[in-house]
């Protein structure tokens, strides 16, 4: 099982507006890297997306509490993973990371480790710009 977890994730927004933001399947669109992403579309309870190279991948929300999201990826997918985004508030700032968990051998892992973990980090960047613009409309 290989586990990368992204740089901590500094919003400027309380918690809940976090989780409404997150709550919105459409939403993880903006937060995803559009130069290798193609083809999103909203699912019943996720979404899809092919990354670069054409591989679809799917997530459906496993579970969601006040604190995390836990997505699991689609039988279809090419390799087992889960995504889980943890969040906790302070002073009205919302710190967490987001992670994704691989059922992958030593080979994938190598293959995969670095593009991983830098669409974590894009995912975080996304996040907190993201939830800076909406607080400049409001």
């Amino acid at each position: 099982m290989v586990r990368i977890q992204s740089p901590v994730l500094n919003v400027h927004a309380s918690q809940d507006k976090v989780q409404r933001f997150l709550s919105t399947f459409a939403n993880y669109e903006l937060l995803l890297p559009k130069e290798q992403v193609s083809d999103f579309q909203c699912l019943e309870n996720g979404f899809s997306f092919k990354a670069a190279g054409n591989f679809l991948l799917a997530l459906s929300l496993e579970s969601h509490t006040d604190h995390s999201f836990h997505f699991k990826g689609s039988p279809q997918n090419p390799f087992p993973f889960e995504l889980t985004i943890q969040l906790q508030e302070a002073q009205g700032i919302t710190n967490g990371s987001i992670e994704i968990k691989a059922d992958v051998n030593m080979m994938m892992k190598m293959l995969l480790e670095k593009p991983l973990q830098k669409l974590l980090q894009q995912m975080t960047n996304n996040l907190e710009q993201q939830l800076q613009l909406l607080d400049v409309k409001e």
